[in-house]
């Protein structure tokens, strides 16, 4: 029986280990996932194709600058903050 919930675990395991965040991204992620989910180098920018007035850049410090030139709103995400603050257990 142990030997049973043993495969299926690691099986599981398999499975599921690329969905996390903490793993590498894939070449087809988008841009502005990348740069969101803290995979971003500094000075790299990327454009949402949905709202060309959105724009996100990373700033030297690793943080992530929003932009809405429509509204002129500037907002900054901090990904490493981010990816603590969903996964505290």
């Amino acid at each position: 029986m142990m030997q049973k919930i043993t495969v299926a675990l690691i099986v599981v395991m398999s499975v599921t280990s690329g969905a996390f965040a903490n793993t590498t991204l894939s070449e087809t992620a988008s841009p502005i996932s990348k740069i969101t989910q803290g995979h971003g180098a500094s000075g790299d920018t990327a454009s949402s194709s949905s709202d060309p007035d959105v724009s996100f850049r990373v700033l030297d410090n690793g943080k992530v600058e929003r932009t809405n030139s429509r509204y002129g709103i500037v907002s900054t995400i901090d990904p490493m903050t981010d990816y603590l603050k969903k996964n505290r257990r």
